[in-house]
């Protein structure tokens, strides 16, 4: 299994947001909430201050008096979606979510983004905060690649038209790139990279200039690709290949490369 624990020698104080958010307990939207309502204590003591860092090795974080787990083991592991589930932890429809995909030791994770109802493909999950944020900040465009059957067949200038990109209920939809790989009767097969992930991103575009999305399928993020891992089946990710995914995110930290990743049949 892909995990680390912060190592205690050379620690450095770290934003007390960015602890919480790195140990599961929230977002770091939601820290700074938490932070400011007085419900953090360092060593006992309430911190409000916006900003109040700490030592995640040598100091006691507590979160409405909770102790937070700051030496937790990282985990990542990479899922194949399949159509019909749901990219949340839990779902006020009682729909079935990517969670009932997991391995019950899995389901304290979060998605690393998400995929909608009917798209399938590659889904990243972890419970390290910052490897979250380093991917889905679009400031640090992390390409991900997607196969998508269109119905009819783009030409040239459609396909143009989906780099430039097209503006859609006063939001800017793009691609940064667009090649066609199939020609299947009518219909095709797009490659499409994206380096940001908007609502419906590839669905919207596509249908906006004419030619709707049949099927939507995620191939890699970055350097971990989908590869032969079947339908709802669960992988941990290799430590070479989260420590090149972080550090192309902009990431400042590794992970050990004492460990590989292996497989596991997922909870369904």
């Amino acid at each position: 299994m892909t995990r680390t624990a912060n190592p205690s020698e050379n620690s450095k104080p770290i934003r007390l947001h960015k602890i919480l958010s790195s140990a599961g307990v929230c977002s770091l939207r939601e820290a700074e909430r938490l932070i400011a309502a007085g419900t953090v204590t360092v060593n006992g003591k309430v911190t409000t201050t916006k900003g109040a860092s700490a030592d995640p090795d040598q100091d006691t974080i507590r979160v409405d008096g909770k102790v937070v787990q700051t030496k937790i083991a990282r985990i990542y592991i990479a899922l194949n979606k399949p159509k019909g589930f749901v990219t949340t932890r839990s779902d006020e429809k009682d729909r079935r979510t990517v969670m009932d995909l997991l391995p019950k030791e899995y389901r304290s994770l979060h998605p690393v983004g998400r995929l909608d109802l009917m798209s399938e493909g590659l889904l990243l999950f972890t419970n390290d905060g910052a490897f979250t944020q380093a991917i889905l900040a679009p400031k640090n465009k992390v390409q991900k690649v997607y196969r998508v059957k269109t119905r009819n067949i783009p030409d040239r200038k459609t396909t143009a038209k989906m780099v430039s990109g097209v503006t859609i209920d006063g939001e800017k939809l793009r691609a940064e790139t667009v090649t066609l790989k199939e020609v299947i009767g009518k219909n095709c097969w797009l490659e499409i990279t994206l380096t940001e992930g908007k609502n419906r991103h590839i669905r919207r575009l596509c249908e906006t200039l004419g030619h709707p999305a049949l099927k939507v399928k995620r191939m890699s993020i970055g350097p971990v690709k989908l590869g032969d891992l079947k339908t709802g089946e669960a992988r941990q990710l290799k430590v070479e290949v989260v420590n090149k995914l972080f550090k192309m995110a902009g990431g400042k930290k590794t992970v050990p490369s004492k460990t590989t990743g292996s497989r596991k049949k997922t909870g369904r």
